[in-house]
């Protein structure tokens, strides 16, 4: 009986062989892609391979990296690849990627502080412009809606979940920077 025991213990112990997880590295020049606005479609070939229609890409660090290290996968989830970066890649396939990725994240970029009312104690009204035009949206406390991510990037999200993201606040104009100094 205790070597019953002993066996099952035995082969209890012994880890499965774990599975290996391996990234394919694509070059910048084995990826064409090209993206159709009026489907929202991206179409990816990489060298030596078909065209992938209905091609996905995301990235890895959206908020950190953002455009760095793009993921690509066929329409079924497939990986296909991942960029390090789109920096190299030819204008045509860098614009299509880009596209693919705005249309996946939709953040809005802010360029521009226009107005930040406190309507009361931990309800704020931002009036922002925004690379897709002007925005109104409400945040609750800073320390709530601000997430910092490096030291000239933040990223806020409203009460409605959206995000909003500021690349550069020291880069923004004096008035922008000077409403947000009352709440940094």
């Amino acid at each position: 009986m205790a070597e019953s025991s002993s066996q099952v213990v035995g082969a209890a112990a012994s880890p499965a062989p774990a599975e290996k997880s391996s990234v394919r590295w694509l070059e910048p020049g084995e990826v064409a892609a090209r993206w159709e606005p009026e489907a929202a479609r991206l179409s990816v070939r990489i060298a030596g391979g078909e065209e992938q229609f209905d091609a996905r890409a995301a990235m890895a660090f959206p908020v950190t990296a953002p455009f760095e290290y793009v993921d690509l996968s066929d329409s079924k989830g497939e990986a296909l690849g991942m960029l390090r970066s789109l920096e190299k890649l030819d204008a045509a396939s860098r614009a299509a990627l880009e596209a693919a990725l705005e249309v996946r994240y939709l953040i809005p970029q802010v360029s521009k502080v226009l107005a930040l009312e406190e309507l009361k104690p931990f309800l704020i009204r931002w009036r922002v412009a925004t690379d897709r035009g002007e925005r109104t949206f409400h945040t609750e406390s800073p320390r709530e809606a601000i997430r910092y991510q490096g030291a000239d990037r933040i990223r806020i999200t409203d009460l409605s979940g959206n995000h909003y993201d500021f690349p550069a606040v020291s880069k923004m104009d004096a008035e922008s920077r000077e409403r947000l100094a009352g709440i940094l």
